[in-house]
């Protein structure tokens, strides 16, 4: 797998990112939800505040239903469109449902509704009648009629078809009286019975309102009575208080309804909406809406709403209200589409509760946000996401196009022989590639001097070995031709040449031999500046005509091999003194700087080449430019880099500040504390 292709899977670890915030929205929607219940609990709250200072308000309406069943209350709801007085139940068509039901026999049931508009009661009665029968004037025959009860009046209402009703104020006596012109209706037939639609001035029901319907299915003889008013004939209106409406109109806000109830559940006053009246924008059934509302619900701001028009509440929360605790609810719309949530709270007067107050609303609001949210989200991640992918794409790329070419050039610094034929270029750049780019330029500049250095060695070995070679040759040949006093000369240059060869084998060992010394070397703890001081007086007995000069500031502890390190000053003082200008004197210094001790070896003469001091200890090295009798394989400072790495240290050579000369530093590692086991 290619690192654009691992990059790209990296990437899509951002995609935590809109998991991560979909569990925070659906926790914000907890949050937000027990915010609009506390919200909705204090505009109940204040309701009953207000209430509780209107006794006369609960006063007049328990004197008005006191002790009356509930049978016998008519409840008069609101009717927001006119009603056209035809006796068809068109415009009572969002109210059908609310219908209250009278008689269970199969023959004969009603359904009634009471709505007021303006000055005026309007009344539909939906009949099922297996036999309608109309009045027969010409026999003076009642059929099917409706008797209604304004007060202590009575009054009769029948037609001889189809039509209008004409009404007759009854008798003492029970038969028909004065034609009363104030109460209107209409008779429509349908389907398996009738329809009577009703107008009366609301001033004419203070005094109560009766309804009775007689079924009769034998001109003059009724079969069967339905009185939705009870036996004696009149009941109650329930019409809503208009100061409790206008006290809700003010507490319920945007998308909320009210509703006051009393001790019954019976509602004494209901107050806005909870779907908005404005058409909805069009851009609530964008696409993106149902994309989203597969993973969060989209608002629905049209929904079944079974307590629309409802006369009366009796919830949990309205019960628990009516026994003094506030209580919240929430519960689904009756087609699931939309959830709900009220508050109830008491109305308190003088310690008794006479009603309470509810409040609800719905989780739109909530759910509109939480889109918003989603959606923002969601576009948001997406831009972010493409982003971080293109970028990464970008950045892979560009991260494989400068490891290719690193390794176009690794490849082509080294032949199919394994020589090194060239290099790397080092990045200036400060990653972790342009480093491993500097260090393979280096480690190819290095790996080509070595291999400069391994095609020399021959040469180097043959130029050392030929000398001795060809003195041991000539002697022997000269020998076997000498007179008898010369051949003494002879053999002496003879064994000098092999004694010469056995030096360089020698030292050509002493690494192998070195290393071997490391291996079984026990570091002790001693004063690096006695030890030098000790060896020096040696190196004035042994290099009578070369000066020495010692600076030494303090005793520095270190931890190493005394052998070693003494083998090691060996060898830079005979480097040293094999360069020292003639008459100039070797400076040898021990300083601390830091947690090291730093070991130096400065003589005057000539400079080092600048292209020679990587290479200086690397093993049959020497820039020498002349020889002497002694072989000189560039080993010597090979073994000083061996003994200060094996120390934990590390030897430098630079020119003096003048040009005039070299110095040598070796560091050590200075001594820890003394202790016991120390």
């Amino acid at each position: 797998m290619t690192l654009s292709r691992k990059l790209l899977l990296v990437s899509l670890s951002l995609l935590v990112l809109p998991w991560a915030g979909y569990h925070y929205v659906h926790e914000m929607e907890g949050f937000l939800r027990g915010a609009q219940e506390q919200a909705l609990l204090a505009r109940a709250r204040a309701g009953s505040a207000v209430l509780a200072t209107r006794s006369d308000l609960f006063a007049r309406h328990a004197d008005h239903v006191g002790g009356v069943p509930d049978e016998h209350i008519y409840f008069v709801r609101h009717l927001d469109t006119p009603i056209q007085l035809d006796g068809y139940a068109e415009e009572w068509r969002p109210w059908l449902d609310l219908a209250r039901l009278f008689g269970t026999s199969a023959g004969f049931r009603v359904r009634h509704l009471l709505g007021s508009r303006g000055d005026d009661l309007y009344l539909l009665f939906l009949v099922e009648d297996d036999q309608v029968r109309y009045r027969d004037p010409r026999r003076g025959l009642e059929g099917d009629h409706l008797v209604v009860t304004l007060g202590d009046q009575r009054y009769l209402m029948s037609t001889e078809a189809p039509g209008r009703l004409n009404a007759y104020a009854l008798r003492p006596d029970g038969t028909p009286g004065r034609w009363e012109p104030g109460l209107q209706g209409e008779w429509q037939d349908m389907a398996g019975g009738y329809s009577i639609e009703l107008r009366i001035p609301l001033a004419r029901t203070r005094a109560g309102l009766g309804l009775s319907l007689i079924d009769v299915d034998i001109l003059g003889q009724p079969r069967e009575t339905l009185h939705t008013a009870g036996a004696d004939g009149r009941g109650v209106l329930l019409l809503p208080e208009p100061e409790i409406e206008r006290l809700l109109r003010e507490l319920t806000g945007e998308e909320s309804r009210g509703w006051v109830v009393d001790t019954a559940g019976r509602v004494l006053a209901v107050a806005g909406r909870l779907a908005p009246s404005a058409e909805e924008p069009a851009g609530r059934v964008a696409l993106a809406d149902l994309l989203f509302g597969l993973i969060v619900p989209a608002p629905a701001y049209e929904f079944s709403d079974a307590l629309a028009r409802a006369s009366r509440l009796d919830g949990p929360d309205v019960l628990s209200a009516l026994h003094g605790e506030p209580a919240g609810r929430r519960r689904a719309s009756a087609d699931n589409r939309a959830v709900i949530v009220s508050a109830a709270y008491p109305v308190a007067l003088d310690g008794e509760v006479k009603g309470a107050v509810v409040i609800e609303q719905t989780t739109n609001a909530i759910l509109s946000v939480q889109n918003r949210a989603m959606q923002s989200l969601a576009g948001t991640t997406l831009l972010a996401l493409a982003a971080a992918v293109a970028v990464l794409l970008a950045f892979a790329t560009r991260l494989s196009f400068r490891i290719r070419r690193l390794r176009d050039e690794a490849e082509a610094a080294i032949g199919p022989d394994g020589r090194v034929h060239g290099g790397v270029t080092g990045s200036t750049a400060g990653d972790e590639i342009g480093d491993l780019s500097r260090s393979f330029s280096d480690l190819l500049r290095r790996l080509g001097q070595y291999n400069r250095y391994l095609e020399t060695m021959a040469g180097k070995l043959a130029h050392e070995l030929r000398t001795p070679v060809v003195v041991v040759k000539s002697s022997l040949e000269n020998l076997e031709h000498a007179p008898e006093g010369e051949r003494a000369t002879y053999l002496q240059r003879a064994r000098d040449g092999i004694e010469r060869l056995g030096t360089i084998l020698q030292r050509l060992s002493e690494a192998t031999r070195l290393e071997q010394a490391l291996q079984d070397a026990e570091p002790e703890r001693f004063d690096l500046v006695g030890l030098v001081e000790a060896v020096t007086d040696g190196y004035r007995a042994a290099y009578p005509d070369t000066g020495f000069i010692i600076e030494c500031t303090e005793a520095l502890p270190v931890r190493a091999a005394p052998d070693l390190i003494a083998q090691m000053l060996d060898k830079l003082v005979s480097n040293a003194v094999d360069f020292a200008a003639p008459g100039s004197a070797i400076e040898i210094a021990v300083e601390r700087q830091g947690h090291s001790a730093l070991l130096s070896v400065a003589n005057q003469g000539p400079p080092l080449p600048e292209e020679m001091r990587e290479r200086l200890f690397d093993s049959m090295v020497s820039v020498r430019q002349k020889k002497g009798d002694a072989p000189h394989l560039g080993l010597g400072l090979h073994i000083v880099r061996l003994v200060a790495e094996f120390h934990g240290g590390r030897v430098a050579a630079s020119n003096l500040p003048g040009g005039n000369g070299v110095v040598f530093t070796v560091e050590l590692p200075l001594a820890g504390p003394r202790t016991h086991l120390s």
